[in-house]
């Protein structure tokens, strides 16, 4: 007897039942396996991801679905055209634990601002390309390198220093650039608990971004120079944002150094760590 599983769906606001045969089980143990559910009035469909305890850990929703019913009449089709991505579906792409999986999306969407390229490994490439669509969808606004590989493919990974996430097994193999992720943490919790958490996030990397386009701006004009306390105000942005924001800044070529200047606090903590690099 197939166990009874259920997936909730956020175009019709129910939880779904899933077909699950033995061969998917079976199949389930060694990797994700995919379940198709066409349901609903009209009709509409949802792909899940089901992982080895068949949780599900990715949820699409077919952008276009054609159903044919036959009627004495004739063959109709109802096309149904939805764009909506589910929030928690795509942060339990990358982990079990919704803290840990919270944790490696915080660094992946930090990495993916600043510009640095990110690799998703899965044996499956055709799984991996739902979450890097999903990603996609998530990160319109910025150009992100973003690529998807199997293990075979690790040798040829190229870059200064990618970020790397294995799907499969829920972690980083390489993390890539050092970057203060806690305020992304923040972002995307509060997202979670909002309504439409896909599109609240969505909005705040594009506020991150617009602050990116002020920044740049005003460090490429002039011989000014700031305190990383006037650029944040000057670019509506929590404070703790702008060293991401100056890494982006130089990797841009904007001679960060000669344009922001430390403040007194910030020049004793660089007199600090120089002098235990020398003990």
């Amino acid at each position: 007897m197939s166990p009874e599983i259920y997936a909730f769906c956020t175009i019709c606001k129910q939880n779904v039942p899933l077909e699950v045969t033995k061969d998917d089980i079976e199949k389930a143990k060694t990797g994700l396996i995919s379940v198709l559910s066409i349901h609903g009035d009209p009709q509409h469909a949802i792909l899940v991801y089901l992982d080895k305890n068949l949780k599900a850990r990715g949820i699409e929703y077919p952008s276009l679905l054609q159903v044919k019913e036959s009627s004495d009449e004739s063959d109709k089709a109802a096309i149904v055209d939805d764009g909506t991505h589910d929030l928690s579906s795509i942060i339990s792409s990358f982990g079990e634990k919704q803290d840990q999986a919270i944790n490696s999306f915080a660094h992946i969407s930090a990495q993916l601002i600043a510009g640095n390229t990110l690799y998703l490994i899965h044996n499956n490439i055709s799984i991996g390309k739902v979450v890097k669509d999903q990603l996609d969808a998530l990160f319109t606004d910025h150009k992100v390198s973003l690529f998807v590989i199997s293990y075979d493919d690790i040798d040829s990974v190229s870059g200064m220093r990618p970020s790397i996430f294995d799907l499969q097994y829920g972690s980083f193999v390489s993390e890539g650039m050092i970057l203060d992720t806690e305020h992304f943490e923040q972002l995307i919790k509060d997202a979670i608990g909002s309504k439409n958490g896909f599109n609240v996030l969505k909005n705040d990397y594009r506020k991150l971004k617009y602050s990116y386009r002020r920044l740049w701006e005003l460090l490429s004009a002039g011989a000014r120079t700031y305190t990383r306390k006037k650029l944040a105000y000057l670019v509506s942005i929590d404070l703790s944002m702008i060293p991401l924001l100056l890494k982006m800044a130089e990797n841009d070529g904007v001679d960060v150094a000669s344009r922001v200047k430390l403040t007194k606090e910030e020049m004793k903590k660089k007199k600090k760590k120089k002098k235990k690099k020398k003990k």
